[in-house]
């Protein structure tokens, strides 16, 4: 391959360079007549979170933004960095983590405007006759969110909306599959054969559709509400999906040696597997929860740091290995540059190539624990409630465990 002009190397390794983002910030700041105090600084936190050749992108498109005849404080610059649609850009996001964290410039609505995108394609599938009730449902939920930031009080978040919308939209559709085009022809029938499709979200989803149903009433959409009356009691004790030994021992071997497999998805799975833990306290695991010395980590809420077996090590080390700023073990094309968590969906969908969920390898493993050992001790040491573990207990016992004169 030719070499560089003026460089002496060849296009490849010029790309890869370190050093190349720090040229490109110099040429632009020489050829700046007033170039922003803060403009070398930002320079080095694009070339840190990219590559040398993504960096460079970036620093051009800095360039065209302060050559612009607009306005260049941090604010004005950070609103027309950002692209429209769902992703606002890397070069935004670069831009609102740096400017934030040095107190030049306001968080973007950017999130705002991902949710109000997410609950508009929700309402958008309700069956267009039931539409228009989903559509105020929705404006009340936003009313009440703005009265309680007013008041000083928990406004609801953002999934919590999705979660409402979300089962306000299936309802919707079960419904109209029956043949009701009007929510005052719901009746308790109707209801019941919703909560059946999924008993295990039972008291949630009737929860949901009370607070809608009381909403149509209170707004006269409907005379009577067809969820007075149901119960929202389901079976006590656990009746989730667990894994087989043989299972178990396929989804450890795919993780342990098939070198094509996702960091993410064996550090997801090992730690899960192995240890029980929840996709949310992967998802927030920091490099600074994590002890060399004494190979353990800090898991969520747990009390004491979690010793690590070779091989639950070696996965986490394999995930150690990104140059990124962000201080997150799990990181993403999407987080590299900046310093949140993995989003919540990217996390519920990283066990997707095993066919598997974090939840299922979760249960196992605390079933296991619970009936092999005292449950308060299994309490204590994930952090939990005793009474969040007594449901995995079994209801009967083994009589491959009772004294030989009780069996």
């Amino acid at each position: 391959m030719r070499p560089h002009a003026g460089h002496g190397l060849c296009s490849a390794c010029w790309q890869r360079r370190p050093g190349r983002p720090f040229v490109a910030g110099e040429n632009l700041i020489a050829r700046l007549s007033e170039p922003p105090p803060w403009l070398g600084d930002l320079i080095g936190h694009l070339a840190a979170g990219h590559s040398p050749a993504r960096a460079c992108t970036l620093i051009g498109q800095l360039g065209r933004l302060l050559d612009d005849d607009y306005p260049n404080h941090p604010q004005a610059l950070l609103e027309r960095a950002r692209l429209p649609g769902r992703s606002m850009g890397p070069l935004a996001r670069g831009m609102e983590v740096f400017f934030v964290e040095r107190g030049l410039a306001l968080a973007t609505d950017h999130a705002e405007r991902l949710a109000a995108g997410r609950r508009r394609r929700r309402i958008d599938a309700v069956p267009e006759p039931l539409r228009p009730a989903a559509e105020a449902f929705n404006t009340f939920l936003l009313r009440s969110r703005e009265r309680a930031r007013r008041a000083g009080t928990l406004p609801r978040a953002d999934v919590t909306l999705d979660i409402k919308l979300s089962t306000v939209r299936d309802l919707a559709q079960h419904v109209s599959a029956r043949g009701r085009q009007d929510w005052a022809l719901v009746d308790v029938h109707d209801i019941e054969a919703f909560l059946a499709a999924q008993p295990k979200n039972r008291p949630r989803r009737l929860q949901i559709a009370r607070q809608f149903f009381h909403f149509a009433k209170s707004h006269k959409m409907i005379l009577i509400d067809p969820t007075s009356g149901l119960s929202a009691k389901a079976a006590k004790g656990f009746i989730g999906q667990t894994l087989t030994l043989d299972q178990q021992r396929r989804l450890f071997q795919r993780w342990t040696t098939d070198p094509a497999v996702h960091p993410h998805e064996a550090l997801l799975g090992i730690l899960a597997l192995l240890h029980g833990a929840s996709s949310s306290e992967v998802r927030h695991l920091r490099l600074e929860d994590i002890d060399p010395a004494s190979r353990a980590i800090r898991l969520g809420q747990r009390p004491h740091p979690v010793p690590l077996d070779p091989v639950s090590w070696t996965t986490v080390q394999r995930c150690e290995t990104q140059r990124t700023s962000n201080p997150h073990l799990m990181v993403t094309k999407g987080t590299k540059a900046g310093r949140n968590p993995a989003s919540v969906a990217y996390v519920s969908h990283v066990l997707d190539p095993a066919g598997i969920s974090p939840r299922v390898l979760r249960s196992t493993r605390l079933i296991d624990l619970v009936n092999t050992m005292d449950a308060k001790l299994v309490a204590a040491a994930f952090g939990m409630h005793p009474e969040g573990v007594m449901i995995y207990l079994a209801d009967q016992v083994d009589p491959d465990r009772m004294p030989e004169t009780m069996a």
